[in-house]
């Protein structure tokens, strides 16, 4: 698999880099969708980038040398719909282009009962390792997500995503405060599509009646069930998730 690492193309493993894609040490980075070489909505995820940036102390490289890298990866690395990943870090800045399977809806999603075992994340960092091991526990328990909650009992997050509920007629995701990563999509269903910005304890989840899984990479997937119980798939939330996708843009970054 080619990648660029720093200034040019390269085999991942001539450089030390897993098969997974991830340089050793630390650092941040952005994962973002692709379709057919337009990327969704880069500027997003760079302004992100750029704040993580300046609160770990890493030097960005320049946009022109950003946007050089991703263009000669999404070519020599081609996929119909992918899954780009930027990191950076004050030693490296490595872009790699995987396959992206899409996910197929609805999604069951499980409560994690230990709040210490899903630490709060404030910002897109390398090793990613606990996430994904809390998604492998949820996948191997034949569910698609975790809901994790904070040590007040309120919902911050899944593993890899964030989360939308209707309760009481209206759609809210939990605030910045709950401990919730400030995901892009999270943003665009807030700005561009009205869901409102609420706490949300254990005993507001159990009046939830309908739900999505947001995230750069799933857009946004119904869910059916949270822990056995069975939520509405209905007009209006086909209206809301065709309202998300159509307002996340994809474009081209030559």
């Amino acid at each position: 698999m080619q990648i660029w690492f720093n200034d040019c193309l390269v085999e991942a493993n001539s450089v030390g880099i897993a098969s997974d894609g991830w340089p050793g040490g630390d650092g941040i980075f952005e994962t973002i969708k692709t379709e057919n070489s337009e990327v969704f909505e880069l500027g997003r995820h760079m302004r992100r980038a750029i704040d993580a940036a300046a609160k770990t102390g890493i030097a960005l490289p320049n946009e022109d040398l950003i946007r050089k890298a991703i263009i000669q990866v999404l070519a020599k690395e081609p996929h119909q719909v992918g899954r780009l990943r930027l990191m950076f870090a004050n030693d490296s800045f490595v872009v790699a282009h995987f396959h992206y399977e899409e996910e197929t809806p609805p999604a069951k999603l499980v409560t994690i009962s230990n709040p210490s075992k899903a630490t709060a994340v404030s910002l897109k960092t390398y090793p990613y390792k606990h996430r994904l091991d809390l998604l492998a526990t949820a996948k191997e328990q034949g569910f698609d997500e975790i809901i994790c909650f904070n040590s007040d009992g309120e919902i911050s997050e899944g593993a890899v995503s964030n989360f939308i509920f209707r309760i009481d007629g209206k759609w809210i995701t939990s605030p910045l405060s709950s401990g919730v990563l400030p995901g892009v999509q999270r943003a665009i269903v807030i700005e561009r599509c009205g869901v409102g910005v609420k706490a949300i304890s254990r005993s507001d989840m159990a009046r939830a009646d309908a739900a999505f899984v947001i995230s750069s990479l799933k857009i946004a997937i119904s869910v059916s069930e949270i822990d056995g119980r069975v939520l509405k798939i209905d007009k209006d939330c086909a209206a809301l998730e065709a309202d998300i996708r159509a307002k996340t843009i994809k474009h081209s970054v030559g």
